[in-house]
């Protein structure tokens, strides 16, 4: 489905998307973003990026962090930065170690996703790269920074997803047509 929506219905998502961010309490609170470069018909958030309300903001997208990375970094996003594609063929900010910070160092986490279920299941792409990366963070009881939240298309949830052992839960969902909330 997501590759049959046209680049009117891409746009009009990403515009209905940043919307519904761009007014999110929780949205607003954060200093720290991770975002995604959207592939493969995947909802962009990148229409949050430049407007007023996100000026006090850093985001950061993800790395991967050498050519047999598994697990992720995220980069920050500057104006005069350079990008190039990973080896997966999405772009990404080019920083150098030291610029590169672990999940830990995020207020909001936004993630891509396949398909969502309404207890907060995420099935991604099937490369774990997620999963892996914020596997510690299912061992928190408590304080659970950074908030994670999926955004996809609203034909995207499913009745339910199987969960495995590994898989990280989402705090909420936001898709073109508003916010689903499990944890937030």
């Amino acid at each position: 489905m997501r590759s049959a929506l046209t680049p009117r219905e891409l746009a009009s998502a990403q515009r209905a998307l940043a919307r519904h961010l761009l007014g999110d309490r929780a949205f607003q609170k954060a200093r720290r973003i991770g975002v995604y470069w959207p592939v493969s018909g995947e909802i962009s958030p990148l229409g949050v990026l430049g407007h007023p309300r996100t000026r006090n903001k850093i985001f950061y997208f993800p790395v991967l962090a050498g050519p047999h990375a598994r697990m992720l970094r995220f980069a920050p996003m500057t104006p005069a930065g350079t990008w190039a594609s990973n080896r997966l063929g999405i772009p990404e900010p080019r920083a150098g170690v030291r610029a590169q910070k672990s999940w830990r160092h995020l207020d909001l986490l936004i993630v891509p996703l396949v398909a969502f279920d309404g207890s907060g299941g995420r099935l991604g792409m099937g490369g774990g790269f997620y999963d892996r990366s914020l596997a510690a963070r299912g061992h928190r009881r408590h304080w659970r920074k950074p908030r994670l939240v999926g955004v996809g298309h609203a034909f995207q949830e499913l009745p339910r997803l199987p969960r495995e052992a590994w898989d990280v839960a989402l705090d909420a969902v936001c898709t073109e047509k508003g916010w689903r909330r499990w944890k937030l």
